[in-house]
């Protein structure tokens, strides 16, 4: 049996503080490396295709700062610690024709089980068990990229299969971590791999009107190509913030810094609006990245319809390649 005052002992008072703080010093620690950090040493790649995708409609239409922010089954990709803020079981289906150019074509499927507290307490004259905040939540994800070479008998395919975990530890800290397991296939001579890598995130509110983030992607990883070489993904850290100052406005912001070269190569900043509560939700975004060579600023926009236990976001990614225009659309859907 509980009571209001055990939530409020000094010790719980202590681990949120520590907990708060943390992420604090973790997040200066990177902006203030990142500042100091000299982009364009060097060739460096940002990361592996794999890591690199921005799945569902949500995320690229905020330009891809969606990590401190995202609260459906995409958490299994974009912050595996926010899958503790997923209320219901759903999946998440999204399909993507990158640079609209019918040649590249990237698909994924996610889902997400969510598992409550109980709390057991006095109510109306007797003791009731009810349910509380989730307490963990387990997801899986499945992603497939491939070049359509039609006429061409060559074929090339990349697939991501995905398991994660979070769940809420001291002081309202959650974490999560995010296992993947890769495969590239293809009928090229030499050009095939399996490999692994490996996520781990944390979120914590620190505020009603703030959420903090930081994810930890690829930080282990290793592809063994057909030739028997072996490779690795790019290991890279990205802080974020998502603030809410108006129960209708949310702005997420991310800086992603590559440890491997030990540089700052993205910050992304989006704006996402709820016009008519959940139903129809308005959404874009700002991108500055540095891929060795040089700076570039891209924007995204796009839209989420919601109905009950169904939703479609459609993202639109405007200036990030040479090569085209991205449409990105994604079904979300509770059970």
């Amino acid at each position: 049996m509980y009571s209001s005052a055990d939530q409020h002992r000094p010790t719980r008072r202590d681990y949120t503080g520590l907990a708060a703080g943390s992420i604090l010093l973790v997040l200066l620690l990177l902006l203030g490396a990142a500042a100091t950090a000299r982009a364009g040493d060097g060739n460096w790649a940002v990361t592996g295709a794999f890591a690199d995708l921005e799945p569902g409609g949500r995320g690229t239409a905020l330009a891809g700062a969606l990590a401190p922010l995202v609260d459906d089954p995409t958490a299994v990709h974009w912050n595996p610690a926010r899958l503790i803020a997923v209320r219901n079981r759903g999946l998440t289906a999204t399909h993507a024709d990158l640079f609209s150019l019918d040649l590249v074509h990237h698909a994924a499927l996610f889902c997400a089980f969510p598992r409550g507290r109980h709390e057991v307490g006095w109510q109306e004259g007797r003791i009731q068990r009810r349910k509380g905040d989730v307490g963990s939540c387990f997801g899986f994800g499945l992603q497939a990229t491939w070049v359509d070479l039609d006429p061409e008998p060559e074929a090339y395919a990349e697939y991501d299969l995905s398991l994660a975990y979070a769940a809420r530890g001291w002081g309202g800290l959650a974490y999560g971590f995010a296992a993947h397991g890769l495969l590239v296939r293809s009928d090229l001579d030499g050009v095939g791999a399996r490999g692994f890598s490996f996520d781990f995130a944390l979120s914590r509110s620190l505020r009603p009107c703030l959420e903090a983030s930081l994810v930890l992607r690829s930080l282990f990883s290793s592809l063994s190509w057909d030739q028997s070489s072996q490779d690795q993904l790019r290991p890279a850290a990205e802080a974020g913030l998502a603030l809410r100052p108006h129960r209708t406005l949310a702005v997420p912001l991310t800086v992603s810094y590559d440890l491997e070269a030990a540089a700052l190569y993205e910050a992304a900043c989006g704006a996402e609006w709820r016009a008519i509560g959940r139903t129809l939700v308005l959404r874009g975004g700002l991108r500055w990245r540095d891929d060795g060579d040089e700076a570039t600023l891209q924007s995204s926009a796009g839209a989420g319809l919601h109905w009950n236990e169904i939703g479609f976001d459609y993202g639109l990614a405007m200036g990030r390649e040479e090569l085209g225009e991205t449409h990105r659309l994604s079904l979300h859907v509770t059970f």
